[in-house]
């Protein structure tokens, strides 16, 4: 699944901002794309994440992603349920991504995080969608663990979108300005959301047009 979703033709524009973050730490945050295929929605295939890494890797940037291995649901499981979970964990884990659960207080994900994040020069990928969806909508309110953890953790956010929704049509990954200092969660939720619309809206004339980074410097 690597090779295959890793080596896809893709577009990548704006792609000189990653120069700025050549040996950092980042917060990759991008829209999650719902597959069509019915195997990878049934094991909850990422392949947007490898669209990413494999773009991170051209710059020396080793990327993993926060990835939800539960269903979302809150409630008693039944057995199937949680043999389901504990299946999707093991994937998540053998993918080298880092599973999370939405549903309850995970201490261990977030000291694999911060071990993660010591190392240096890593991008750590964040859905703040919460879940995949099939297209990208202005009205979708995002979640605030991108915040929490710029925070925590000291790390700036940088915005991607990524257009891959149907894989026979050409796929592009787009980089947007970044936030270089942390900000209250609500700042960044509003700010993240209208720079994925830009970026979504946004056809560029030549690829790799060069765009104002904002907060730079500050």
């Amino acid at each position: 699944m690597r090779q295959i979703y890793g080596r896809k033709k893709c577009t990548y524009e704006n792609e000189h901002i990653l120069k700025d973050f050549k040996g950092k730490s980042v917060i990759l945050v991008a829209n999650h794309i719902k597959p069509r295929n019915k195997f990878l929605r049934m094991v909850t295939m990422p392949y947007d994440a490898f669209m990413i890494r494999a773009m991170l890797k051209r710059h020396g940037i080793y990327t993993t992603a926060l990835t939800s291995f539960d269903s979302g649901k809150k409630g008693k499981k039944t057995p199937a349920q949680i043999r389901k979970e504990q299946l999707v964990k093991g994937i998540v884990t053998s993918l080298d991504l880092i599973p999370i659960n939405r549903n309850q207080s995970d201490p261990e994900t977030i000291k694999e995080v911060k071990r993660r994040i010591n190392l240096g020069n890593l991008g750590l990928g964040i859905f703040p969608e919460g879940t995949w969806f099939r297209g990208f909508r202005k009205s979708r309110r995002l979640q605030g663990g991108m915040a929490v953890l710029s925070k925590r953790y000291n790390l700036p956010i940088l915005p991607m979108y990524i257009e891959a929704y149907n894989l026979n049509k050409p796929l592009r990954i787009t980089i947007g300005n970044p936030i270089w200092e942390p900000m209250d969660a609500n700042l960044v939720m509003e700010y993240i959301a209208k720079e994925l619309l830009r970026l979504k809206e946004r056809r560029a004339i030549d690829v790799g047009v060069d765009v104002e980074i904002a907060g730079k410097g500050k």
